[in-house]
C-alpha cells in the first residue's frame, strides 16, 4: 500500500503544480494583455502660444526711375538724386552704416526693339537706396514726408518700409515651453472628462514659428505664434 502511494503523491504534486503554473501564467497573459492594451490607450493634444512683439528692425526701400536719350545725361540725373536722397536720410538721423545704395540698373531700349521711331526714351534707370535700422521713429517720419519734400525738387520716388523682428531666437525657449504647458493642461481635461489620468509624454513636435502683421495697419507689430502636437498616455 504504501509503495502504491507515493505514485499517487508524486502525480497528485505534480498536477497541482501544472494547475498553479496554468493559473499563474493564466493571470499574467491578462496582466500583459491590459498592459499592452493600456499602451494603445493615447491623447493626442495641441497647445498654442502666441506673442505680441513690437518690430525690432525696418528695412525701408527708396525707389526710383529715370529716362533720357542721353546716357551722360541719364547718368548724371541718378547720380543727382542719390545726392539728394543721401542728404535728406542724414539729415533726419539716419548713419551711413545704415544706408546702401545699391547700383542703378540701366536698359537701352533700342536693344529690345525693331522699331525704334516709336521709343521715346532711349535709355532708361532704376535705382533703390535701401535703409536698414531699429530707428523706427525715423522712419515714420521719412514715411509721411521724404516723397513730399523730394517732390519739391522734382525727385519722384516711392518708399516701402517692410517691418521686421528678429528677436526670435530669444523668446523661443519660453514660448514653446507655454505652448507645452497648455498642451498638457488640454490632456488633463480630457482626461478628467474621460475618468482617466494621463501618463509620460509619447510623442511630442513642435511646429514653425510663424510671424505676421498684427493687422495690415499696424505692421510696426508682430504676432508670432507657435503650436506644439503631443500625444500622452491614458491610464
Amino acid at each position: 500500500m504504501k509503495g502504491s502511494q507515493i505514485p499517487f503523491k508524486k502525480n497528485y504534486i505534480l498536477g497541482t503544480s501544472i494547475v498553479l503554473a496554468a493559473f499563474v501564467l493564466g493571470l499574467m497573459l491578462v496582466w500583459t494583455v491590459r498592459t499592452l492594451k493600456s499602451f494603445d490607450d493615447t491623447v493626442t493634444v495641441r497647445g498654442l502660444c502666441e506673442r505680441e512683439v513690437p518690430a525690432d528692425r525696418v528695412v525701408y526701400r527708396i525707389s526710383y526711375t529715370a529716362k533720357s536719350n542721353s546716357l551722360a545725361d541719364i547718368r548724371q540725373t541718378i547720380d543727382h538724386n542719390n545726392t539728394v536722397i543721401l542728404e535728406m536720410l542724414r539729415k533726419a538721423g539716419l548713419d551711413d552704416s545704415e544706408i546702401f545704395c545699391n547700383s542703378a540698373n540701366y536698359n537701352d531700349s533700342y536693344t529690345y526693339s525693331t522699331d525704334v521711331s516709336n521709343i521715346s526714351y532711349r535709355y532708361n534707370a532704376s535705382q533703390t537706396i535701401s535703409v536698414y535700422t531699429s530707428k523706427m521713429d525715423i522712419i515714420n517720419k521719412l514715411q509721411n514726408t521724404l516723397e513730399s519734400d523730394l517732390l519739391k525738387q522734382d525727385i519722384l520716388v516711392s518708399g516701402y518700409a517692410d517691418y521686421q523682428f528678429l528677436g526670435l531666437n530669444d523668446i523661443k525657449p519660453s514660448m514653446i515651453a507655454e505652448s507645452l504647458e497648455k498642451a498638457r493642461e488640454s490632456a488633463e481635461e480630457f482626461a478628467k472628462n474621460s475618468h482617466s489620468r494621463i501618463g509620460k509624454m509619447r510623442t511630442a513636435s513642435q511646429g514653425y514659428f510663424e510671424i505676421d502683421d498684427l493687422d495690415e495697419n499696424t505692421p510696426q507689430m508682430k504676432k508670432i505664434r507657435v503650436v506644439s502636437t503631443v500625444t500622452y498616455y491614458l491610464k
